[in-house]
C-alpha cells in the first residue's frame, strides 16, 4: 500500500507541475520584467476520488543572495504538498520543492526536493553549471553524488513550466520538450486540444486550454494512464483543474482553491471572497 501511495503522490506531482504549462501573458511584472506576477500564490485542494487528501500550494518570490562580494536578486518557485489529517493517520505527507531561478536568463541555479511520504524520505540538491554545461546532483541523505551533461537551455520541471507561460500555445497542436528530472534529461510531449469553458466553483466559468501532457518522472510512466489539463485562456494562464488516472493509483484532482498576491482581477477577488457553492452558468464544464 505504501508503494501505491507514494507513486499516487509522485504521480500528482508531476500532474501539478506540467499543469503549469499556459499562454503568454499580455501584462509585466517589475524588477526583474517577467510574464506572470511575482508573489503569485496558487493554493490547490488535492482529492484521491471523492476524497480530499491534501492541500498544495505554489508560490513564487524574489530573494537576495551573496555572490561572492556582491548579492544578486533570485526568482525561487516552490511547491509545497502537505496531507489532511485524515491522511496524515495512515499515510502522512509533506512535501517541499523548489526551484531557484536568474530572474535575467530565466535559466536554474539550484532545485532542491525534500520528500516525506509514509516513511519514504528523499533529501537532494541539483546545482547547474550553465557555462560547462555540467549539473552537479547530490542526495543529502544517503551522501551520493553525481555529475551530468545538460544542454544550453536546460530546465528543471519547475523552472521550465513557468518559462513556459511565457510561450503562446495553439489548440489541437503537438510540442516536444527536453527538461531535467531525476539527474536526467527527459523527453516531455504536450498535446493541446479544444478550447472549453470550465465551471469553478470558487471562481465562476473560466475559458481554459484542454491539454494533454505525456512524460516520464521518477520511473513513472504517464502514459500507462491519462493526465488531463487545464489551463485558463488568460493574462494569468492558471492550471484551473488536473485530473490524473492509471491503475493501482486510481484518480487524483487537482482543483484551483485560492489565488492570492498581486493583482486585483477576477481570479484574486474570487479568492477573497471564497463564495460557498458554484456560480451556474450554462453550456459548461463542471470542475468539481
Amino acid at each position: 500500500m505504501a508503494a501505491s501511495t507514494r507513486a499516487k503522490y509522485r504521480f500528482l506531482i508531476v500532474a501539478l507541475l506540467i499543469a503549469q504549462l499556459g499562454a503568454a501573458r499580455e501584462e509585466k511584472s517589475d524588477r526583474p520584467e517577467l510574464w506572470f506576477p511575482v508573489g503569485e500564490r496558487l493554493t490547490y485542494k488535492v482529492y484521491w476520488g471523492i476524497f480530499p487528501v491534501a492541500e498544495t500550494k505554489v508560490t513564487n518570490h524574489l530573494f537576495e543572495e551573496e555572490d561572492g562580494e556582491e548579492k544578486r536578486i533570485l526568482l525561487a518557485i516552490q511547491v509545497v504538498t502537505k496531507s489532511y489529517a485524515l491522511l496524515d493517520t495512515i499515510y502522512p505527507v509533506d512535501d517541499f520543492i523548489e526551484s531557484v531561478v536568474d530572474p535575467v536568463t530565466f535559466k536554474p541555479l539550484r532545485f532542491t526536493k525534500r520528500l516525506s511520504e509514509g516513511r519514504y524520505r528523499l533529501n537532494e540538491v541539483t546545482l547547474f553549471n550553465h557555462n560547462d554545461r555540467i549539473a552537479h546532483w547530490k542526495h543529502l541523505v544517503k551522501n551520493d553524488t553525481k555529475d551530468f551533461a545538460i544542454e544550453d537551455d536546460t530546465r528543471d520541471l519547475m523552472s521550465f513550466m513557468y518559462f513556459m507561460r511565457s510561450q503562446k500555445f495553439a489548440p489541437n497542436t503537438n510540442y516536444h520538450y527536453r527538461v531535467m528530472a531525476d539527474e536526467k534529461l527527459y523527453d516531455l510531449f504536450v498535446h493541446t486540444k479544444n478550447i472549453v469553458q470550465l465551471n469553478l466553483s470558487k471562481f465562476g466559468p473560466a475559458k481554459c486550454l484542454y491539454i494533454e501532457p505525456e512524460a516520464k518522472f521518477q520511473g513513472l510512466f504517464v502514459r500507462t494512464g491519462t493526465l488531463q489539463v487545464w489551463i485558463s485562456r488568460d493574462a494569468r494562464c492558471l492550471c484551473a483543474k488536473a485530473v490524473a488516472k492509471a491503475p493501482i493509483i486510481g484518480s487524483v484532482k487537482l482543483l484551483l482553491d485560492k489565488v492570492e498576491g498581486p493583482g486585483n482581477d477576477s481570479w484574486v477577488k474570487n479568492g477573497r471572497a471564497s463564495a460557498a457553492g458554484g456560480r451556474k452558468s450554462g453550456g459548461t464544464q463542471h470542475a468539481d
